[in-house]
């Protein structure tokens, strides 16, 4: 018999996750961490880029909490979004929420299976040039939420994220907590066409919420508009809007997608050991 805990599989734009309500993240025993990662394996168990546990707070207000897939903390644009709609979809909330999160008080709207969520101002703290092994590479660093180094490309699709992804995210200059990287090339209609590789999943996603936000705040310092379509890996577009002036915007707010993929319980089964080596791989 299938008993584990119930999850709602779901995507914020290509971004996805395990979502859990209380009485499932009530249902784990042992190490939290320990399940993430196991659970977070590709092709060996449902697979996703992280987890996000949601708890009532109060009328119209949850907690969120996320773990990336390798079991460790952290804020998420994008999880932060699909945590919204599944207290809307689960009855916890109604359209209007506000969510309690990692960097702080969020607000939360969903509009059928989008989400606009309003997010404190991203900080950009300028330009940097890294030494890598054999060269050298310019960008600029943006909290949004969580750290970015973002490299403006003539092309995403010929960029080789793979080669630079691994020694930017650990680079010393970023040291001990890393950074995640984003690729941007501006389109002929403005797009903003984004790649991230981020810390954590250690290895591309198909979208990216907070980098989004870094991306668009990178392009509105080299005379971008308020408000930016971003689109990332997945083909599946985002909108991110900075009002206010350039240098100090007011807010950010980060509207997509966030789909319900499926609803399920577990087997014990996928959280079940393996290798060390497979699980690796199963990433």
């Amino acid at each position: 018999m299938i008993d584990g805990p119930r999850v709602m599989k779901m995507s914020g734009a290509g971004n996805d996750f395990l979502v859990l309500g209380p009485d499932a993240a009530g249902r784990i025993p042992g190490d939290f961490s320990q399940w993430v990662r196991q659970v977070c394996r590709r092709r060996l168990s449902v697979g996703a880029d992280g987890v996000v546990l949601v708890e009532p707070a109060g009328a119209n207000r949850v907690r969120v909490r996320y773990y990336n897939a390798d079991g460790s903390s952290a804020f998420c644009g994008n999880g932060s979004r699909c945590a919204a709609r599944f207290a809307r979809l689960t009855g916890l909330t109604g359209d209007q929420l506000i969510l309690e999160s990692d960097i702080g008080e969020l607000h939360a709207e969903v509009r059928g299976s989008s989400v606009r969520l309003v997010l404190p101002p991203p900080r950009d703290a300028g330009a940097m040039a890294l030494e890598l092994e054999n060269e050298s590479v310019e960008g600029r660093v943006i909290d949004a939420g969580v750290p970015h180094f973002v490299m403006f490309v003539a092309r995403v699709d010929e960029a080789p994220l793979e080669r630079w992804g691994p020694p930017i995210r650990r680079h010393p200059r970023f040291a001990p907590a890393g950074t995640n990287v984003d690729l941007v090339a501006l389109a002929a209609d403005g797009t903003l066409e984004l790649r991230t590789w981020e810390r954590g999943v250690e290895g591309e996603t198909l979208a990216c919420g907070s980098g989004a936000v870094a991306a668009a705040l990178a392009v509105r310092l080299r005379g971008g508009q308020e408000r930016s379509r971003v689109l990332p890996a997945s083909g599946i577009p985002l909108e991110v809007e900075l009002p206010g002036p350039a240098q100090t915007p007011e807010a950010a707010v980060l509207t997509g997608d966030a789909r319900l993929v499926f609803e399920a319980h577990l087997a014990a089964e996928a959280s079940g050991p393996v290798p060390e080596s497979v699980e690796d791989r199963g990433r």
